[in-house]
């Protein structure tokens, strides 16, 4: 409807001493006038004229509504984070990620403003570019072209390939018809879900490997992650680290339509690769404590 989300500011606090949530919204300027904006427009009146259910209490819409709000920005944040744990500053260069295995959860409706947030994250950045690679890309605004040269400054520019990473990196990154990435992000890649579903990942977890790409995974649930752990293990990828991400969306959503199951939220952990574990390449610790 355009109510949710609604705008954002710079933020007023450095990125390392946001830690969550509430920090976050801590620093939303009148949020409490804007969530009351949210519930008393038009949109809202129509949703519960037309749910068939009785309008719940303000207190607990207003509550609904930050959920939501957390679910959109989640993915930017995420990938806001992921900067931050390699190391990687947008305010020094002109950075391109690639969001690998996007799906219609992605790239459906998906607006070129919607990671403007990583903008407010970092002010002042040389420019990003966000590419979305994967089979089941929709077709929308953001279905134009990865860029070849940098990024407008201070601006995220959305784009999007669909197909297999592997083959876009061929096609395109090879070929210098786009970036090289300075980051990897995989929303939910699902490594563990079923054989097929890994054997068509195997040939990008490998060049993620090979080329030392540093890569931020997310997962849904604790049983997910270990699963998903013992999978980049055994294709024997250097672990940096696994945790709760602080910027999981906070909406619950049923597993698999299974109404019995405890509800999981979207990226509730991350995990972050780069290049092969140190037992796989000989000489690899003395590169990285140089």
């Amino acid at each position: 409807s355009g109510d949710i989300p609604f705008p954002t500011e710079t933020w007023t606090k450095p990125t390392w001493a946001v830690k969550g949530w509430e920090d976050w919204f801590s620093m939303q300027e009148q949020l409490e006038e804007k969530l009351d904006a949210i519930l008393a427009g038009r949109y809202m009146t129509l949703l519960w004229a037309n749910a068939g259910k009785p309008r719940p209490e303000d207190k607990e819409l207003r509550e609904s509504i930050r959920r939501l709000v957390t679910d959109f920005h989640s993915r930017p944040l995420t990938i806001g984070l992921g900067l931050q744990l390699f190391g990687i500053n947008p305010v020094t260069k002109t950075l391109t990620v690639h969001v690998v295995g996007a799906s219609h959860v992605e790239t459906l409706n998906t607006r070129l403003t919607d990671y403007d947030e990583l903008t407010r994250m970092f002010p002042g950045h040389q420019g990003m570019e966000v590419v979305m690679v994967g089979v089941d890309v929709v077709d929308g605004a953001i279905r134009r072209p990865p860029l070849a040269t940098p990024a407008p400054r201070g601006r995220v520019y959305l784009s999007s390939y669909k197909g297999l990473y592997h083959d876009f990196w061929e096609s395109h990154v090879e070929t210098k018809l786009a970036a090289r990435p300075d980051l990897v992000v995989g929303f939910h890649p699902g490594l563990h879900a079923c054989p097929d579903l890994l054997a068509g990942w195997l040939p990008t977890l490998l060049l993620l490997r090979d080329y030392r790409l540093p890569v931020l995974f997310t997962v849904y649930s604790e049983q997910e992650l270990k699963a998903s752990l013992q999978i980049l293990v055994e294709l024997q990828m250097h672990v940096m680290g696994y945790t709760a991400n602080p910027f999981a969306s906070l909406r619950p959503e049923q597993v698999f339509s299974s109404p019995n199951k405890a509800p999981v939220y979207c990226s509730s952990y991350y995990i972050a690769l780069l290049g092969a574990a140190a037992s796989a390449v000989p000489g690899v610790e003395e590169l990285e404590d140089g």
